[in-house]
């Protein structure tokens, strides 16, 4: 299968990776979320709140939650990511190359996770671009990647938790000591983003499970529920052991389930509104995601029907086959929990999409490793062909990155009238917003990332007030009121927003 050193299939998904994240990420702007989490990131950096009171502003984008300090996640990402802005100073492409670094790392360790149950078995070491190029079918695991989203920092501790626990299982030593350092990832994940990080706990259990099908082996389930028990035991004593010697910790833990895990859990919050069945949404949710995958893993399966060989009964093949149905359960048990809650969204499945992208992989790969070493004049063409596509692709793919890189490419309204603020109001300053400024996520995010500007709606202690087009007109009697008059902006145009300073 391979030409001249690189297989032309690892090459093609390479491409097709870097083509769909590259473009997402060098260009200027974010998702909110992305932003707000860069922003506590460099003002812990620089000195402004603590690890335990992540700061990001006075001025928060909902009333309900409190932007000062910040309790609405575990603070583990914050504290890594300002790592990064102490190191390299304030850039616009800090997070960006945090984000870069996280795919890399999920992506090599994805193909770890896929690896280590192939030992032994003539799939091993061969077809590690199979999981990910699913991985890249999934919508929201295409957007997510560049955001600079906790999830992606979450799945980075889930898929070393896992690996762990397949190194552990699969090597003929005792299993404890990496079954310590899974507990050890879990505790990572859980202060990266919460309760999501506690499914690789499943895994020893599932494993036996799988492993004792078809017929019931009650001491292989026994073992693997207490190596789970292991696995949860040490996670949970870290975490406690971290509340009784860091005080602050408990307090930011207290608060972080008063206001935002308790609260969503129970439908408090304006958010978090879900209740009844509606919570199975999350279900809906996944299916849609999972939608591309499925198709194509039925594709291969109705296209290879018709050319199934007599090894498919084999050892190594059932253990593919029962190695899809850990990570399609492992997908499941990541899942389900979130029922729990009120509040559901796309990117909270992030974690648990690459168990789905092993599981169709698997599925695949007894059909896929037919093909592809079935010796023919079609094969050999075709995989050519790949290889010179794949080129092409990667020279295309330059130019264009260099053509974007640092342009707008979201928010362009805003961004484009991010200089003229810059200009007109000074680094740091509190400035008084209309309405629906103030309950933009974006507005403070890009505002405070880029300028450390607060947004407030007390016009009366602010020397500088910022409107837009749909709210100006109702907020002259405000800003006549307070003093305020527009500032002349031209040395510094702004289009989108106006900005009034005070007499």
């Amino acid at each position: 299968m391979k030409r001249n050193g690189i297989d032309p299939l690892w090459l093609f998904v390479s491409l097709y990776l870097a083509a769909m994240f590259l473009p997402r990420l060098v260009p200027m702007g974010m998702f909110g979320d992305g932003l707000l989490y860069a922003s506590m990131a460099r003002n812990l950096a620089e000195g402004r709140g603590s690890i335990w009171a992540p700061f990001f502003s006075s001025g928060y984008f909902v009333e309900f939650a409190s932007g000062n300090p910040y309790f609405e996640n575990p603070p583990l990402m914050l504290w890594l990511q300002a790592g990064f802005f102490r190191l390299l100073g304030d850039p616009w492409w800090v997070e960006k190359l945090y984000a870069l670094l996280l795919f890399v790392l999920n992506a090599w360790l994805i193909v770890r996770v896929w690896e280590t149950p192939l030992r032994g078995t003539l799939f091993h070491g061969r077809f590690g671009w199979l999981p990910l190029f699913f991985w890249y079918l999934i919508p929201v695991v295409i957007w997510g990647n560049p955001n600079n989203l906790m999830d992606n920092n979450l799945l980075t501790f889930c898929l070393l938790s896992l690996w762990c626990v397949l190194q552990g299982l699969s090597a003929d030593e005792r299993w404890w000591p990496r079954l310590t350092l899974a507990g050890l990832c879990v505790y990572l994940g859980f202060m990266t983003k919460g309760p999501v990080a506690l499914y690789p706990i499943a895994a020893p259990f599932l494993l036996a499970a799988v492993t004792a099908a078809p017929s019931f082996h009650k001491r292989k389930i026994f073992e693997g529920l207490a190596q789970s028990a292991w696995v949860a035991v040490v996670a949970v004593g870290a975490f406690a052991l971290m509340l009784a010697l860091v005080p602050e910790s408990k307090f930011y833990f207290e608060n972080y389930w008063e206001k935002r895990l308790g609260a969503v859990i129970a439908g408090e919050r304006a958010d978090a509104l879900l209740t009844g069945w509606a919570r199975l949404k999350i279900f809906a949710i996944l299916a849609t995601e999972l939608t591309v995958v499925a198709v194509v893993t039925l594709l291969v399966a109705v296209v290879f029907n018709k050319k199934r060989h007599e090894r498919a009964s084999d050892e190594a093949h059932q253990k593919v086959r029962r190695t899809g149905l850990l990570f399609l359960l492992l997908g499941l048990a990541a899942t389900l929990p979130l029922i729990a809650s009120a509040r559901q969204s796309g990117m909270y499945v992030i974690p648990s999409l690459p168990m789905f992208a092993l599981a169709a992989g698997y599925i695949c790969l007894p059909a896929v490793g037919r093909w592809l070493e079935k010796p023919s004049a079609g094969n050999t063409r075709f995989l050519g062909t790949i290889r010179v596509i794949s080129w092409v692709g990667f020279v295309a793919l330059s130019v264009h990155l260099a053509w974007i890189f640092g342009k707008p490419a979201r928010e362009r309204a805003l961004l484009q009238d991010l200089p003229g603020v810059q200009r007109l109001i000074p680094e740091g300053e509190k400035v008084a917003v209309c309405a629906s400024l103030m309950n933009n996520l974006h507005t403070h995010t890009y505002l405070q990332r880029f300028h450390r500007l607060e947004l407030s709606r007390d016009f009366s202690t602010c020397r500088f007030a910022l409107t837009e087009p749909r709210c100006d007109a109702g907020m002259q009697e405000t800003l006549r009121q307070n003093g305020f008059v527009r500032a002349d902006t031209s040395t510094a145009p702004t289009q989108a927003h106006f900005v009034y300073l005070k007499k």
